[in-house]
């Protein structure tokens, strides 16, 4: 059965949010629909779509957001960018700030007052004259036709060769076998190490005499690339002790010359072989380098070049070498031709991945590595810092090695130290002496 529908009407509303389109009732928000108007646009969208205006807004606040998070991103990019710089290059911005600070003081006179002689200046022409003494140094007169004044030619100028006071008699009395014609091979204008037919090896021919019975720890220091600068080398030569090892350039004018001054003032000496380093080219070592990318008969001969230049060394030391020194197929020939001609190989690690050592010591050649660079920033303080590393590591290992440039601040604090090494229980020995004896890692 049905019931029939209620006839019930109920009281219309009136809807705050209902617009009013065309005619009908004002005070009714309803009449649009009951007259059949078509929904309005709120009702099509529904409830849970936004208005267009929200959403304008909306990809404001996004579009902001994004500008704001790509600036912080770009300041704390340059922020950090700076941060990274100044920490690579914070040590060498000091180091070259060192180098170019003065090393002098002049003291600065009162009006009419003298200044004091100096005495490491060799006499003046005027003075000599004066005196009956032979002036030195860069007044001396030059010798007719370009000989020198025992009669021998001269290579170079005198800018380019030590100074009378370099190749003064050691302070210590220690005196180095002389240059023996039996050790040398003697090649067009070179004059090659060889091994005697006696057996003798210029590397123990050469190498300064030293006490290897003497049981306190034993520290040796190389200043290495001597030979280009006149006024560096001949400080090195005169100030530093006989025991500190010398190693020249190749590139250096008068090289006979200035290896016969530094072995007449009892420092043993060797040559720097320059190597590839990892930035080759932007690093380079001269035209003279071994690289990789050769092959091992050019790199031979370009090391027969550099052993070829003076006569008188115990061996040779790495210069640069950071590449070259990691590759076996490249290093190895360079090893055995230097055993061949019995000489030292001093591996300055130019790289902590270096397998010189190792390989040297696989095939018997005589071999030393460097512990320390003592002036990798060249301040007082750091190399300061650096010696005392180097004397405990000769207190823990009993011997050490450390490295240092012909820097003016290198050789004074080097001077400086080796002076008090005495009361500390420490001797300083030459390179020759350590040879071997270092633990391999």
């Amino acid at each position: 059965m049905r019931l029939p529908k209620p006839n019930i009407r109920l009281p219309r509303l009136p809807l705050p949010f209902r617009k009013r389109r065309g005619g009908g009732d004002p005070d009714d928000p309803l009449d649009e629909a009951d007259a059949g108007a078509p929904p309005p646009d709120d009702l099509e969208r529904g409830l849970d779509d936004e208005p267009a205006p929200r959403k304008k807004g909306r990809w404001k606040r996004v579009a902001s957001a994004i500008l704001t998070t790509l600036l912080a991103v770009a300041v704390i990019g340059g922020a950090g960018g700076l941060v990274g710089w100044l920490m690579v290059n914070a040590e060498h911005t000091e180091s070259m700030r060192e180098i170019q600070r003065p090393q002098l003081t002049v003291n600065i006179l009162n009006e009419g007052e003298e200044p004091e002689p100096n005495s490491s200046a060799g006499p003046t022409r005027e003075t000599a004259q004066a005196e009956g003494a032979a002036p030195s140094g860069d007044d001396a007169p030059a010798a007719a036709d370009g000989a020198t004044e025992d009669g021998t030619a001269a290579k170079d100028g005198p800018e380019d060769g030590p100074s009378a006071v370099a190749a003064s008699a050691p302070a210590d009395g220690v005196t180095l076998t002389p240059v023996d014609p039996a050790l040398m091979e003697v090649r067009e204008d070179a004059r090659l190490p060889i091994i005697a037919i006696d057996g003798r090896q210029p590397w123990s021919t050469y190498a300064r005499p030293f006490d290897v019975d003497d049981t306190r720890p034993w520290v040796a220091v190389m200043v290495t690339n001597l030979g280009l600068n006149r006024r560096e080398t001949d400080a090195a030569i005169q100030l530093l002790p006989g025991a500190v090892s010398l190693s020249f350039s190749p590139y250096a004018n008068n090289l006979d010359a200035w290896l016969e001054a530094a072995r007449s003032a009892g420092h043993e000496v060797f040559m720097d072989l320059p190597l590839e380093p990892l930035d080759f080219p932007r690093d380079d070592p001269g035209p003279s380098t071994l690289l990789t990318s050769l092959s091992t008969a050019d790199n031979l001969n370009r090391m027969e070049w550099v052993l070829g230049r003076a006569p008188g060394y115990v061996g040779v030391a790495t210069w640069m070498g950071s590449q070259f020194t990691t590759v076996e197929d490249a290093m190895m020939p360079v090893l055995e031709g230097l055993k061949e001609r019995g000489l030292m190989l001093v591996d300055s690690r130019g790289s902590s991945r270096s397998i010189a050592t190792e390989l040297a010591s696989s095939i018997q050649l005589p071999r030393a590595f460097n512990n320390r660079f003592l002036d990798a920033t060249p301040s007082i303080s750091a190399i300061d810092r650096a010696l005392a590393d180097l004397e405990t590591v000769a207190q823990e290992q009993r011997v050490a090695i450390g490295i240092a440039r012909s820097l003016p601040v290198s050789i004074d604090r080097i001077q400086r130290w080796t002076g008090n090494l005495e009361r500390k229980g420490i001797v300083l020995a030459p390179v020759s002496a350590i040879a071997d004896r270092q633990r391999l890692r």
